[in-house]
């Protein structure tokens, strides 16, 4: 597992540095208003996406962990091709309804890219699937290569390409369109990837399928998961609505910086929750803490002196994108400490989530993105993006010492860096 966290970081770090190496240039070329518009969209597209998806790619992962275990092949094909059949028809017509939206009432400057944005919630939608079983039978890695190296090569070489041409190529509307078009690439190379990965036995099974009882466990995975995403997207959102679309790139800027303390976890996190799933199925409690632990240990470790260099010296990396960024340096500061936090807490929302405690996981994101939405309308009015990150960074805290005490209690596993946290038998759940 460890091997394939550290072949995981590898690999988003090469995309995080194209991803970046995106972000700036087009920071610099479209200046704050047009990236703000550019950030704009791509967020209201993530937003989107979380009703789309159903909650049926973490529900897919645990899902086709626990029927490999029972060697239940035929069901493990059903859920696969159930999934896809569901999330496709939601996902069109969500992006459907977007469209008339953005065509009835958004503003010319906005109306285009939101469109080519919409194109983006199928195509992300039906790509976490895909990535949820890639993950569920150990292929990690390769469920990864579509989208952390092929997907941001097209995106860079693309926006590149237009800069070339001149002339006002290069647009928020054209950007987009460099996005949908490396995202359907990517995910027609992943299509292929998993028909070659898929064990011969699942595809020579004939699919069973048991749709009510998958999309009644799935429903609170959704709600978590939603709100999970949600709480990253509503903060730009919010900052955008209020503060207008230029602070909202500024904001989106420093959002992306902090999100780097936590690429460690978050790459552990991959090959981690299949494991969990199967450790819990097989009652081994005690090698579940002991992969948890080590997790966030490492994590943390990385996490320290990151989160101390984007918290002391902001301007550092501001300053990448230009002088029209370094107004977010105390937002920076603000979101990297609540980010060290997140990391300090380790893999608690994966470890109730793959262990069948999503519902009372639920609560405590959604409070956290309760606070995040309260906090956010509250501050960004009077402090501008220091307000959207300060009530993005005490959501963070929030729901990640929520879940630390719900995993603790309902599980007795401890799930952060400190050992002395651990308990010694775990709370009975009906």
């Amino acid at each position: 597992m460890l091997l394939s966290a550290s072949a995981t970081v590898i690999l988003q770090g090469v995309s995080m540095a194209m991803s970046f190496a995106t972000a700036i240039l087009l920071a610099r070329f479209l200046g704050g208003e047009d990236y703000g518009r550019y950030v704009f969209a791509l967020a209201w597209a993530g937003v989107l996406t979380i009703p789309a998806i159903l909650g049926l790619d973490r529900f897919l992962v645990r899902g086709m962990a626990v029927y490999e275990v029972q060697q239940q092949w035929q069901l493990m094909g059903g859920l696969l091709r159930r999934t896809n059949q569901l999330v496709l028809l939601t996902s069109i017509a969500i992006a459907g309804a977007g469209w008339g939206v953005a065509i009835l009432w958004l503003s010319p400057s906005l109306r285009w890219p939101f469109c080519l944005a919409m194109l983006l919630v199928p195509i992300t939608a039906l790509t976490l699937l895909r990535q949820g079983a890639m993950q569920a039978i150990g292929r990690v890695v390769t469920g990864q290569l579509p989208e952390y190296l092929i997907r941001p090569t097209l995106i860079l070489a693309s926006i590149g390409a237009l800069e070339l041409v001149g002339g006002g190529a290069l647009t928020s509307t054209t950007a987009l369109g460099a996005n949908v078009m490396g995202g359907a690439v990517a995910f027609v190379v992943g299509i292929v990837l998993l028909r070659r990965a898929l064990p011969a036995v699942v595809r020579s099974a004939r699919p069973a399928y048991a749709t009510r009882q998958w999309m009644r466990a799935s429903l609170p995975m959704m709600l978590i998961g939603g709100v999970w995403l949600a709480n990253s997207y509503v903060a730009t959102l919010v900052v955008g609505a209020l503060d207008g679309t230029r602070a909202a790139g500024i904001f989106n800027v420093s959002q992306r910086g902090a999100e780097l303390i936590v690429v460690l976890l978050a790459a552990a996190n991959m090959p981690l929750a299949p494991a969990i799933a199967r450790m819990h199925a097989l009652g081994d409690r005690q090698s579940l803490e002991h992969a948890t632990e080590r997790v966030a240990r490492a994590a943390l470790l990385v996490s320290v002196p990151v989160a101390a260099v984007l918290a002391l010296l902001p301007s550092l990396y501001l300053g990448l994108f230009g002088a029209d960024f370094q107004t977010g340096a105390t937002a920076l500061t603000i979101l990297a400490l609540g980010q060290l936090v997140n990391a300090a807490a380790g893999p608690s929302g994966n470890v109730l989530i793959m262990t069948g405690h999503e519902r009372i996981a639920m609560r405590g994101v959604a409070g956290g993105l309760l606070a995040n939405l309260v906090l956010g309308i509250a501050l960004v009015p009077p402090l501008g993006i220091t307000g959207g990150a300060i009530a993005f960074a005490s959501s963070l805290v929030l729901w990640n010492i929520v879940l630390v005490v719900l995993a603790r209690r309902r599980l007795g596993v401890n799930v952060t860096a400190f050992p002395w946290l651990a308990v010694a038998s775990p709370r009975q759940t009906g």
